[in-house]
């Protein structure tokens, strides 16, 4: 008996101690519950983990060249390419026609082309963060039809359109996936769900805005409010305009460096481009650039700003360490918008006037 009795306190103690944990196998990973699209950002992650993801994000970023070098000219864009994004897995340029009611799907490697019939004229362009959906906001030249459809990727077909305020400019997919859509013509940024295009809120700003991006954590946005001469600094998760900044004329564009410390703003009528800590809100630089400076963004490593010369015909490089132009490079006749493709080693600029688009090698890779 007294055996027994042994054997079952033994028993009732390995079983409290795997009940407890301390000798559990490792249970199956969990997922979080799916974060509802466009919703206020989230301090965590609703996908699961992706083996190596990690490792891949930690990989440094390819190092930019102070000159970079034109390889290609893409044609069979169109009559008028303006927007231009790339597709996360570089493979695929996205360009919008203003010159017809299409979007151009073009294979970066092979460079042919083929294309998406919108409900109205395209202008400027965005994707969401896996590259399923591209946005592309659409005007008239009368200002008329204003809206904004979004493209299936993969099936290359329109999922839906919606009407927006006048004059829709250059869209801009916040980290959460909401989609921020600067109005020119009615002094506001309205907000949409990067889903169903469902119109979640909207925010005033100084007229009138035309570009939107982001921090990289998603806090704050930034609008160049092209008439006001103004950035607007905004809290994205309670949609409040913290500062409304001055700055040079006619703010045309505008993008923020991959640490989040610098916003780069161009200066469309005075032709400069000016760059801001984004803590203290103070000017650091200006720099003097080619006619019409139209659009810009920065370099995967930080390092360089790359910035489309509209009346020269030019992309200007600025050098954000030195603070210096470090070169000028012809580009195709009138530049409007520059793409960086994801992996930082091309650039591709659409040149209005040449139906076409320059690419350049941007990395040394």
């Amino acid at each position: 008996m007294l055996l027994l009795a042994l054997l079952l306190a033994a028993g009732a103690y390995l079983g409290i101690r795997y009940v407890s944990g301390k000798d559990k196998p490792s249970a199956a990973p969990t997922t979080a519950a799916p974060q509802q699209t466009g919703g206020a950002p989230s301090t965590a992650s609703s996908q699961p983990a992706v083996p190596g993801e990690s490792e891949a994000a930690a990989a440094p970023a390819p190092v930019s060249l102070a000159t970079p070098v034109v390889l290609d000219t893409i044609k069979g864009v169109g009559r008028e390419p303006e927007g231009v994004v790339v597709s996360p897995d570089n493979k695929t340029v996205y360009v919008a026609d203003q010159g017809a009611k299409k979007v151009f799907f073009v294979d970066a490697s092979s460079k042919k082309t083929s294309s998406v019939d919108v409900p109205n004229t395209p202008r400027f362009l965005a994707l969401s963060k896996d590259g399923g959906k591209l946005y592309a906001s659409m005007f008239e030249d009368d200002f008329s039809a204003n809206g904004m459809t979004v493209i299936d990727t993969a099936k290359r077909s329109v999922i839906t359109s919606v009407a927006t305020g006048p004059r829709p400019f250059e869209p801009g997919v916040a980290p959460d996936g909401r989609v921020w859509l600067p109005i020119h013509n009615g002094a506001r940024v309205e907000i949409y769900d990067g889903g169903t295009l469902a119109k979640l809120s909207q925010i005033s700003v100084p007229p009138n805005p035309h570009w939107v991006d982001f921090a990289p954590d998603g806090s704050r946005a930034y609008t160049s409010d092209h008439e006001s001469n103004k950035l607007s600094v905004i809290d994205t998760k309670s949609l409040k305009v913290l500062s409304n900044i001055a700055v040079g004329k006619s703010p045309h564009s505008v993008a923020v460096t991959p640490d989040g410390g610098t916003v780069v703003v161009t200066n469309y009528d005075v032709n400069t481009v000016e760059t801001y800590d984004t803590k203290t809100l103070k000017l650091t630089k200006r720099y003097e650039v080619g006619k019409l400076p139209q659009a810009v963004l920065v370099s995967a490593d930080g390092v360089h700003a790359y910035v489309v010369n509209e009346g020269s015909d030019t992309l200007s490089v600025l050098d954000l360490k030195k603070k210096q132009v470090a070169a000028t490079v012809k580009v195709g006749d009138s530049p409007r918008v520059v793409g960086l493709s994801p992996d930082g080693l091309r650039l591709y600029v659409t040149a209005g006037r040449d139906g076409a688009v320059t690419v350049l090698k941007a990395a040394g890779k």
